[in-house]
């Protein structure tokens, strides 16, 4: 379908409800659209393929599921959301190999739908010699991180979409037919899993031993990550979204000294201690908050999906706006930060560079269409892909483009970029390596 920027309004579910086939991956289904439709089941063993085991390190002892230098453990990075990657990056990437994911048809409100590839927000974790994601497909995979050969893959009963983390060689990963996994990351199998009564775009993380996630029931949980018993649940409620869409937090939650920072389909970004689930402050930023917060020197940095003015800079311990960028459009994109500089892509097809401090416009790149990916930079270089075909790499300092690459179709999905590689999966099925 030809891409038509007028189509792209500032509410993801409204959007959505316009039928636009191009952007269908974000309106997938849950368990409460089951019992209206015949949706069917992603296929069992699409691949035909014999699972083995993958031979992981040992645990290095971290109590929590952030990322080291050498192995990508959960959305953005770390806890504050200001890890991207390590090591140097090619100025000319070549393509290593790519992977054909398996499709999930089925029906939604009498149409035939497709779904293909990684998801918003759709993280590559890296781990020893492998790396692991979902798809909208309905299935999760390990491959080969230099060959692309898969490993083993696991079949759910709906779409993975949001993001996974990586915790004592387990894979900790929520799905849209509303269950939390825990798996084995060295099998596949499963070692535990949670039904909770909405689906989870929020990516769980693992803080001091505890299993922390948003959901689109509105609220905060926290779980035992070695059996899934659940300790805690703080309800925020779901908010006042259209259909076709659930609601509540689909944002990720960062974390800084045992408080945890989120956003609300509510348009309020709040702040909940996490040892005694005492809100701490709650500030409006404007409409539905999908975007996962950027916590650096004291700041916290999110956009909204409200048409003007759309991203923010707050006071981490009070909640107080310090600025606002005059970015319109809306965005879904979480933001990196970089030498005393913030990158956040833009529903209105700009790559932004702002300062950090007064969050003036540095550069601004514009691509052919909107950007929800959020943007990793790594080796002073922002990589991105976004609604049109192409994932891009740009010099962080002047915005300058590097690199870009024809993928065939859009991709919003988490970036993995380290040993020289970069893993980046795409909405129209392929899953690819660069390097």
């Amino acid at each position: 379908m030809t891409f038509n920027p007028d189509s792209v309004l500032s509410s993801r579910r409204r959007f959505l409800a316009t039928g636009a086939a191009a952007f269908s991956a974000f309106s997938l289904l849950g368990a409460d659209d089951a019992a209206a439709e015949d949706v069917g089941r992603p296929a069992r063993d699409p691949y035909k393929h014999k699972n083995r085991r993958a031979e992981l390190p040992k645990w290095d002892g971290k109590t929590s599921s952030e990322s080291t230098n050498d192995s990508f453990r959960m959305f953005r990075g770390n806890l504050t959301h200001s890890f991207y990657g390590a090591g140097k990056l090619p100025d000319k990437p070549k393509l290593l190999w790519k992977f054909r994911m398996a499709d999930f048809t089925t029906l939604k409100h009498g149409k035939r739908w497709t779904w293909q590839g990684t998801g918003w927000t759709g993280q590559t974790l890296k781990y020893g010699n492998y790396v692991f994601v979902g798809s909208t497909g309905g299935h999760f995979h390990c491959f080969e991180a230099a060959t692309g050969k898969l490993v083993w893959y696991y079949a759910a009963n709906r779409s993975f979409k949001g993001s996974p983390c990586l915790y004592k060689n387990r894979i900790y990963v929520p799905n849209i037919d509303n269950v939390l996994r825990c798996i084995d990351a060295a099998t596949g199998e499963i070692v535990w899993q949670w039904r909770g009564p909405k689906d989870m775009d929020s990516s769980p993380r693992i803080v001091d031993g505890m299993l922390v996630v948003g959901g689109e029931d509105g609220s905060v949980k926290a779980f035992d990550p070695e059996n899934g018993k659940e300790l805690w649940r703080k309800r925020f409620g779901v908010g006042v979204g259209e259909k076709l869409g659930s609601g509540g937090i689909e944002s990720s939650i960062a974390v800084k000294d045992g408080v945890g920072y989120f956003g609300h389909l509510d348009g309020h970004v709040r702040a909940l201690r996490l040892k005694d689930q005492q809100l701490l402050w709650a500030t409006k930023i404007g409409g539905d908050t999908d975007a996962s917060p950027m916590i650096h020197d004291g700041r916290l940095f999110i956009g909204s999906q409200s048409g003007r003015d759309s991203f923010r800079c707050l006071d981490v311990a009070t909640g107080k706006i310090l600025w606002t960028a005059a970015i319109n459009g809306g965005i879904w994109s979480s933001a990196a930060h970089l030498d005393g500089r913030i990158y956040v892509g833009g529903n209105n097809h700009n790559m932004y560079c702002l300062d950090e401090k007064t969050g003036k416009t540095l550069w601004a790149y514009r691509a052919g269409a909107p950007i929800w990916a959020s943007p990793a930079v790594v080796d002073g270089k922002v990589l991105f892909g976004c609604y049109d075909e192409y994932f891009r790499m740009l010099d962080a300092k002047s915005g300058t483009l590097l690199w870009q690459h024809d993928i065939g179709g859009r991709s919003h999905s988490g970036i993995c970029a380290m040993d020289g590689k970069i893993w980046v999966g795409s909405g129209i099925g392929w899953y690819y390596c660069f390097g």
